[in-house]
This record gives C-alpha cells, structure tokens and sequence, in this order.
C-alpha cells in the first residue's frame, strides 16, 4: 500500500527550479493568492525534500526524536 504524501508550497521559484532539477516531482502551480503576479510551486513533501530544502538554504535539518506514529516532526537550525 502506497503512503499518500502531502504537499508542500515553494513561493521562491530559483528554490523550486532546483529542487526540481534534484528530482523532486512537482505537483502543480497556482497564482499566489496574497500576490497574483507571483507563481506559488507545490511539490510532494517528503522528508528528501526537506533536506535538499535545508542544503540549499544553508541550514541544518533533523527530524525530531519526538514524533508521531505517522509523521516526524521536522526541525531547521541554523
């Protein structure tokens, strides 16, 4: 049986474009609603993506030891 993963929303479109390149599958896009002239990019959330989202922007990623049975909480120093 498949996981369902959530969705997680990229507003800086230079993070999105690498990400992507990374190979993280892209889900769709839409305008942002607080900024219509602006692209809001929604990729599939996984704990890679967190990480690559953390290299990328200089920060330190852990998971949390204190987690739920289903999902991790997720915790970025710098």
């Amino acid at each position: 049986m498949e996981q369902k993963t959530g969705l997680k929303n990229i507003y800086k479109k230079t993070l999105a474009i690498s990400l992507i390149k990374l190979g993280h599958d892209l889900s769709h896009t839409m305008r942002n609603r607080n900024n219509p002239k602006y692209q809001v990019f929604v990729l599939h959330d996984t704990p890679k993506l967190r990480e690559d989202m953390a290299k990328l922007s200089n920060r330190k990623y852990e998971e949390s030891l204190y987690s739920s049975s289903s999902e991790r909480l997720m915790r970025y120093k710098v």
